[in-house]
Formats: C-alpha cells, structure tokens, sequence
C-alpha cells in the first residue's frame, strides 16, 4: 500500500477484515451524549450568572503591572499568551505579514519554510499531505497535534489532518512549538505543537474579495465581510476552490464558508461562537513504480479512484477575567465529519462518519508570590469521538461489514511558572490521561468471527524546564520532559490468520519518550551611531534536542502489522536567523541536523525511512523597490532520505531536492495584486515515495513542477 493509499487502504483492509477495541462503557451512546451535554450545561450556566452579577476587583495601575514588552506572543506553548522568550523551548511564529507575502496556495506551503518540519504533499494539492514535526517519518502527522484556535483536529484514526480547510486569507498568525507539548495537551504531541490562530472580527466594518488563477487549471475565488456594532463583531467569509492538478486524476474542487460571533456583555466576559462548513471532493491518482515515473510524471495507475468530505464544525467559548483572582476560559465543540472513498481498482469503497465532543475548561491565574512572579494554569480536556464505518466490496458493491468504534478521553493538566529571580524562570507541569476504547466490527465477507472488545489505558506527561532572560528580548532556556501517544484505532487492530477472526492488536502498547533540549534566543539592534549605515535588527535562534522514544509505533513493512518498536532515538540541531536592514531588506533562513535511528533489534542502527538528515531554507524580501511594491524569493532544500517502509535500509534513498519560488505584489488604494512563480528552475522531484508492489519496488508521487499563480484582491 503506498501514499494516500496507503493511509486510505490500511483503514479500508483494517475494517474488511478487522478494526479493534475500545471499552465496553454500562451506558448507551445517546446516555454518554446526555451527559456531555449536562455537563456543559452545569459549567456554563453558573460561569454566565456569576459573571453577568459580579464584578471582580481588579488591580490599580502600576500595583501588579509592568511596562510591556513589544514582543510576538504565542498561546500554544502554555494555553495562554506569554512571551516568546520567556518558553523554555524553540518558538516560531509565521505573521500575517508572512502569508500575505508568500505563493502559498496551503497551510502546507508556509510550514516547508520552517526549521525541524518536513512537509510531504501527496496529491499537490494539500489534500491528505503529511506534516513531520522532529522526524518520525510516516508517523510523524500522529507525532504531531494541529490546533485551530485552541481546537484539537488531529483525527482517531489514519484520516490524519486535513490542511485545505483552513483559508490563508483568515490566518492571523501560525504558531509552531518544537518538542512539547504533552503536558498541556496530551495525546500526539509528541514531536511538538502547530495552532493556527484565525484573524478576529474586525473594529470596523471591512468587505473584501479575492480572486486567484494558476497552472492546473487553478481558480479561487473568495469573499468575506465583518465588523463590529457596540459590544457584538462578527465576520464571514466563503471561498471556492478548483484545480485540474498536476497529474492525471488529480482534480481537486472545494467549497468553504464558516463565520465568526464574539459577544461582549461586559468588560470582563466576551463570549465567542465560530463554525464553519467544508466540501470537496478529489481524484486518488496513486503511486506511480520507478519505471514509468522517468517516461510520464504525470501519468496514474489509478484513474478512476476518487473521494469526498464535508466537514462541519461549532465551537462556543467564554472567557471570563476575574482581575486579581485569576481568569477562567472554557470551550465547548462539536465537529462532524463524512468521508467517502472508492478504490475502483480494489473493487471496494469505504464511507465514515466521526462525531467528536469536546468540553476544555481550564483557569489560569498569574500574580506575585513571596513577591516572586507566579503563573499557573490548570484545566481539563474531555473528547468524545464516535467512529461509524460501511465497507463496500465486489462488482456490483454490496455490504461486505461495518465497525462501530468509539474512543474517550480525560486529561488533567497542570503547569507552573516562578520566578526564582526578576530574570530566571522555573516551569513545572505534570498530566494525567485516560483514554477508553470500545469497538464493535463485524465483517461478512470472510465469515470473520464479529469484534466486541475493550481497550484501556492511562499515562502521564511531565516537564521541568528552565528560562534565564540575559536582557530585554534575549534568553537561554532548558528542558526535560515526557511525552506520550496512545495508538490509534486503525492501529489497534489485527487479523489473526491462525484463528480466523479479528482482534485487539496485543503487539501494541502507548508510546513514551524522554525529550531533552537547550537552546538560544538571542536579539541584536547595533549602535545606530557605530553601525549608521547598517540599521539592523537581527534574532538569531538554537537549539540541540534529543528525544528517546520507547516503543515507538511504526507499520512493520514486513509484516505489515503496525507493531512497537522498542527504542529509537531522535536527535539534532535546529538554526535559525531573521533580519531586517535598512528599513527595506528582511533576510530569513534556516538550518536543520536530524538523525533519528532505531537503537534495538530488529532494525538497530539503522535510520528511521522519510527522515533527511539535512533541510534548509533560505528567503528575502525587499519592500519598495518602487513604492508599494515588494519582491520575494524563497529557497527551500531537503536532503536524502530512505523510503517509507524501508526500515531494513535496502533501497536506494530518495534523491534529494530544492524548490526556488519568487512573487511580487504591488499595493494601491484599496486594491492588491500579485503573481509568483514556484520551482522556477523547473526542479523534478518526489516529496513522497514508498515501498510496494510484487516484487518490491519503489513507488512515487511526483510533485509539480515548474507553476505559477496570480491574485487579485479588493476591499475597504
């Protein structure tokens, strides 16, 4: 099985012939549902009445405050906004003017930039790509979680992140958090953290259009509209999507609208309801073996394979300041997601359906203790997904079973900051998560005995880190912390060829790891009147990591089961350096060292396949060349690699690439303008490639080559 297939297969062949086992709960699916909802009932409404009837003493100016710091902030790395450098971890941070600057058609496209991810697009087009955090190869979209606003997305199973459902034009900003995460937020953050923050309803009323074209056949077009009236703003947007793509059946088409309500009764509690609803569907191209790859790129051996999502979600949240006591912020989410996926070439189609709930109320409260800075948060993180899944097989399709999968979880969380000096920091945090799995299959095609079973488990996360600010934007930080990633459903799962029936998978266990990490944030402005020529402002950034994972999930290629292995090891370098000069030149570049191998039998030495020891990216623009206008360019390499499923090492590894992409975008009034250009110098190359086939041999999917796109934009 091989790239999208791969993904899309093993949970098709996982439910034909198996899928496993989650818990047997003495309460009915709709009696879980009720008490979700009373549940969120009792914590909202004495939040609401408490709120609108009391007012909380705040402090007087100057009591408790400093003089801030004109520093980015980021929310991710402690569920609230801190300054960048006083985490003890390496933070970056892509702004709205990044976005506005870039090709970047998907989320996708700006992550590449970043040092420690690697980006692998399977299809072109964003649609099922993968996104590796700190090298875990084909596990790493498991390794990785994706918050948006604060909500988790990262699926129960193999469907992993869909990253064409977010609009470029509604990001405020991109927040990246390398090698933690597990404390604050649980499971699959094992490799680090991405939360993509949507822009806010606007303080006056703003409408604009949008409207972009490009090779494929591509066109976009979006519109959105929002304002603010007294204490309510609001906004909503809608777009759609279409492309050809660049190879045979690699069409793609998709149609978003979603919105955004932010209520304010009061000076201390702001209320905020946001949803959105996604369709699209898309071709499955597939792989293509080593042979035809250098005779037609473009070509497919599956022609007719296809698939479709729609996808909504709605999430209502609060947040209430109590002034000196603290502030109490809660979300409440609901998301439905239907998928259908038919594999002509496999006479068999797949339909799904996932109801998740989640509830994550958290309070935080920062003040001075023994006249020490002290910040802490506590919370707690409740999902409850329902996974229902129709397997279709034959000519014409029939029946052939069905798997009822439902998964919970609890997470209780707790994380402290003192300050044990003005300029050095202690953390500390520690979470305890339970995860329940209950899952009933039954398939008709094989006679399979039916699947009624049971999984559960619980693990803990911790962290000790440490921040020593040496002056007003700089610091040194060091950590230690644990990490955890209970396997997912489709992992779970196993047919037992010598007892003819599906069961839970007893080779595997949670993944655990040991991260450790020192790094260097550091912010040079010289002495304008010893370097007046240079008017430099310069952040320069390192980190060494090292993270020791005991068994580590992965699908053994061999036995094609996924399994535990018992110890890897990942460790590297991560460089970084931004710099503005002369008010017209930003220079932006990035360096990556990773080595991430097995360390026990049966694979011990060897490397873990889709990780490249090297990745670099380097980029500038130049503002004003004539007034209003701006050019960029964007250089990104990726080093070597061995292919998905070879983790004997016994292929030849995957050649390495670079891509160079140039835009340039002019402003006037109220209208903006752009076209760029991608892989200019025309580079051939794969960003996937995997092991399949009889015999084994090595398997493509080729990326696009030298393409263009152009934008237009109005508004007010």
């Amino acid at each position: 099985m091989k790239g999208t297939d791969r993904f899309l297969y093993r949970t098709t062949l996982a439910s034909i012939l198996s899928l496993d086992g989650l818990r047997k709960c003495p309460f009915t699916r709709h009696e879980r549902k009720v008490t979700v909802r009373r549940l969120v009932i009792s914590f909202w409404t004495p939040l609401l009445v408490l709120a609108l009837g009391f007012q909380p003493g705040r402090a007087t100016a100057g009591e408790n405050e400093e003089v801030p710091v004109l520093q980015e902030v980021v929310v991710t790395a402690t569920r609230q906004e801190e300054e960048v450098r006083k985490i003890p971890g390496n933070v970056t941070v892509i702004t709205e003017e990044d976005i506005e600057n870039s090709n970047a058609k998907t989320v996708l496209d700006l992550l590449r930039s970043e040092e420690g991810i690697v980006v692998r697009d399977l299809l072109g087009n964003g649609k099922t790509a993968q996104v590796d955090l700190r090298g875990f190869g084909e596990t790493g979209p498991f390794n990785t979680l994706v918050m948006v606003d604060g909500r988790r997305v990262n699926e129960i199973d193999l469907s992993g992140v869909d990253w064409v459902q977010i609009p470029l034009n509604q990001i405020q900003r991109i927040e990246i958090v390398r090698g933690m995460g597990s404390v604050l937020y649980g499971d699959n953050a094992v490799g680090g953290v991405i939360n993509i923050i949507t822009k806010p309803p606007a303080e006056k009323l703003t409408a604009a259009v949008r409207s972009r074209v490009g090779s494929y056949e591509r066109v976009k077009g979006q519109a959105s509209v929002g304002g603010r009236y007294e204490n309510i703003a609001g906004s909503l947007s809608a777009s759609y999507d279409s492309t050809d793509g660049y190879r045979r059946n690699g069409q793609f088409r998709t149609r978003d609208v979603g919105g955004k309500i932010v209520f304010d009764p009061t000076g201390y509690l702001s209320l905020n309801l946001s949803g959105s609803h996604h369709r699209d569907d898309f071709g499955l191209p597939g792989p293509i073996p080593e042979t035809q790859l250098a005779i037609d790129r473009k070509s497919t051996t599956r022609p007719f394979d296809e698939a479709e999502t729609v996808d909504q979600y709605l999430n209502l949240g609060a947040d209430w300041d109590l002034g000196v006591y603290g502030r109490v912020v809660t979300d409440f989410s609901y998301r439905d997601r239907k998928s259908k996926d038919d594999f002509v070439n496999f006479s068999s189609s797949t339909d799904r359906q996932v109801e998740t709930w989640a509830i994550t109320p958290r309070y935080s409260w920062s003040g001075k203790i023994f006249d020490h800075v002290n910040t802490l948060i506590a919370g707690v993180d409740i999902y409850a997904s329902d996974l229902d899944v129709d397997y279709l097989y034959g000519t014409p399709m029939v029946p052939s079973g069905f798997a009822d999968i439902e998964k919970d979880s609890y997470g209780f969380y707790c994380n402290n900051e003192f300050s044990l000096l003005e300029n050095l920091i202690l953390s500390l945090g520690a979470r305890h998560e339970r995860v329940r799995y209950d899952l009933r299959q039954e398939n008709y095609l094989f006679g399979l005995a039916p699947l009624d079973d049971t999984v559960r488990d619980r693990e803990e996360a911790y962290s000790l880190g440490i921040t020593f600010l040496y002056n007003e934007k700089s610091s040194l930080f060091a950590r230690a912390n644990r990490s955890f990633r209970f396997p997912l459903t489709d992992e779970l799962v196993i047919f037992d060829f010598f007892t003819g029936r599906i069961r839970v998978n007893s080779n595997i266990n949670p993944q655990r790891g040991c991260h450790y990490e020192a790094g260097i944030r550091h912010f040079y402005t010289p002495d304008i009147k010893v370097l007046r020529f240079l008017n430099a402002d310069i952040e320069a950034r390192a980190t060494l990591f090292r993270a020791e994972i005991k068994d580590e999930i992965f699908l053994n290629f061999a036995t094609f089961t996924n399994e535990n292995h018992p110890k890897t090891l990942h460790q590297g370098v991560e460089i970084g350096i931004k710099g503005n000069f002369f008010k017209k030149l930003t220079v932006l570049g990035n360096y990556t060292f990773e080595r991430a191998k097995f360390r026990r039998e049966p694979f011990q030495y060897n490397e873990i396949p889709a990780v490249p020891r090297h990745k670099a990216n380097l980029g500038f623009r130049i503002y004003d060349l004539i007034p209003r206008l701006i050019l960029s360019a964007n250089y990104n390499f990726v080093g070597t690699s061995f292919l998905i499923s070879d983790q004997a090492n016994q292929f030849e590894k995957m050649e390495k690439y670079y891509t160079i992409d140039v835009r340039v975008s002019y402003e006037w009034k109220w209208i903006k303008a752009f076209v760029g250009v991608n892989n200019i110098t025309n580079e051939k190359y794969s960003e996937y490639a995997v092991l399949g086939g009889f015999p084994t041999a090595r398997n493509f999917y080729p990326a696009p080559e030298r393409n263009w796109i152009a934008g237009l934009e109005a508004g007010f």
